[in-house]
């Protein structure tokens, strides 16, 4: 019998489209949903706060962080960017969500980001998860914009690092992987790369994307 491996489950995932049918309480998330139960073990276990979330879309995702939120009485919020967001009712209501249309790295919206969170010493753990324009220059310039607001023991993931042939849509040009390589590259002591969470369920849609911020001395 034909074992496969993650990375061939990977491909028939995405491949077939699946992610695209994946739905949280009605509302379409567009995630793998091993990854989703992955970051609900790293919110809970890390006794993460705060939900900064670049890529809203219809907002699945967005509600199954809020929701989780709540269910553990955090005192944060989710705050969510898109600039073409298609969001369910459900998300637009959702007294733990904030939403902020635009583009998440331009200046407008970084101030507005920074205005709905507590000062840094006074911040509980942060969950960051960049998903909006997959285009390697937005990427990197997110990370740019977005891992100095961390501080040690926030996470970091960078989804659809699988994508330009990592190992699915290889025509797709430089995207994420390439923007976390190069950041990485500049930056080799900002953040801790959390392989073995990222390997726990033996595939995931954002490879070589799971961090800790590191501390001030790297």
């Amino acid at each position: 019998m034909f074992e496969k491996t993650g990375e061939d489950y990977l491909r028939w995932y995405y491949d077939t489209q699946i992610w695209k049918q994946i739905y949280y309480r009605g509302v379409r998330t567009l995630k793998s949903v091993s990854d989703l139960w992955n970051y609900q073990e790293i919110i809970c276990e890390r006794k993460v706060e705060w939900v900064l979330e670049m890529g809203t879309r219809h907002g699945g995702a967005t509600l199954f962080f809020a929701d989780l939120l709540t269910a553990e009485n955090a005192p944060g919020q989710v705050i969510s960017v898109d600039c073409a967001p298609q969001l369910d009712e459900k998300v637009k209501h959702h007294p733990k969500i904030i939403f902020l249309q635009g583009d998440s790295t331009s200046p407008e919206v970084v101030t507005k980001v920074v205005s709905c969170l507590p000062p840094l010493s006074e911040r509980g753990r942060l969950f960051l998860i960049l998903d909006s324009d997959h285009g390697k220059q937005h990427v990197l310039k997110e990370l740019m914009v977005y891992v100095p607001l961390l501080k040690t023991g926030d996470y970091l993931v960078v989804e659809d690092t699988c994508i330009n042939g990592h190992p699915v849509r290889p025509d797709f040009g430089p995207g994420p992987m390439e923007a976390v390589q190069e950041f990485i590259q500049s930056n080799p002591s900002l953040l801790i790369y959390d392989v073995v969470r990222e390997q726990k369920f033996g595939f995931t849609f954002a490879p070589s994307g799971f961090y800790i911020k590191a501390n001030a001395q790297g």
